[in-house]
């Protein structure tokens, strides 16, 4: 009923409003996937950055055991 009173001029605005809504919804989704690619990216440099740190506490943790292990058996 009201798309049958409508003018020309006030039938292209809403298309042009629909038209900027779509647009609008790829947008955040694009910006979306740049923000969780920039976090897997961050997240794999901080595992790369802090590798040797974490083996070096390992390292430390399986030495302190085997020394504590072997200590009480003898």
């Amino acid at each position: 009923m009201i798309a049958k009173t409508m003018t020309p001029e006030i039938r292209k605005l809403m298309q042009k409003q629909l038209r900027i809504r779509g647009r609008r919804s790829g947008q955040g989704m694009t910006e979306y996937i740049i923000i969780v690619g920039l976090i897997a990216i961050l997240m794999v440099a901080a595992v790369m950055n802090f590798k040797s740190a974490l083996n070096n506490a390992f390292q430390k943790g399986a030495t302190k055991i085997q020394k504590d292990i072997t200590e009480k058996m003898q």
